[in-house]
Parts: C-alpha cells; sequence; structure tokens
C-alpha cells in the first residue's frame, strides 16, 4: 500500500514538472504552433488565400478587442482628437 502511495506522488512531480515546463516555455510553443497552422496554410490553400485569412482574423480580433474594451477605446479616440 505504502508502494503505491510512493507512486502516485512520483507521478504528481512529474506531472508538476511538465507544467513548470509548459508554463516556462509558453510562448515558445503558442509561437510555434501558430507558425506551423500557418504554414500548413500556405501549403495547402496558396499564399493569398492565406494572407486573406490571416488579415481576417485579425480584423476579427481587433473587433472583439473594440468589444471587450469598449470605454478603452473610447478614451482612445478622445485623445486622438
Amino acid at each position: 500500500m505504502a508502494n503505491q502511495h510512493q507512486n502516485g506522488q512520483g507521478e504528481q512531480v512529474t506531472n508538476d514538472q511538465i507544467i513548470a515546463l509548459l508554463r516556462s516555455y509558453k510562448w515558445r510553443i503558442i509561437g510555434f504552433f501558430s507558425f506551423l497552422i500557418i504554414a500548413i496554410l500556405f501549403l495547402t490553400l496558396g499564399f493569398w488565400k492565406t494572407i486573406l485569412i490571416l488579415v481576417l482574423c485579425l480584423i476579427g480580433v481587433g473587433v472583439g478587442y473594440i468589444k471587450d474594451r469598449t470605454q478603452d477605446f473610447l478614451n482612445l479616440l478622445n485623445r486622438l482628437s
């Protein structure tokens, strides 16, 4: 019984180490998978279709940001005018 408890702790340490590793390389992992997806799109759809998808996604992110931060966006507009 004690041996099973010990193995459970060993697995927990391993899981904690994996989580710590993923957290320390979070942006590298996100960047890798993002550009992997972009590369696959380039190879399957072609250059211009991929560019169109990326531009539309960025517009969508911008609209979402404006909706999330409406007051911040209005303050920015007031400062610019």
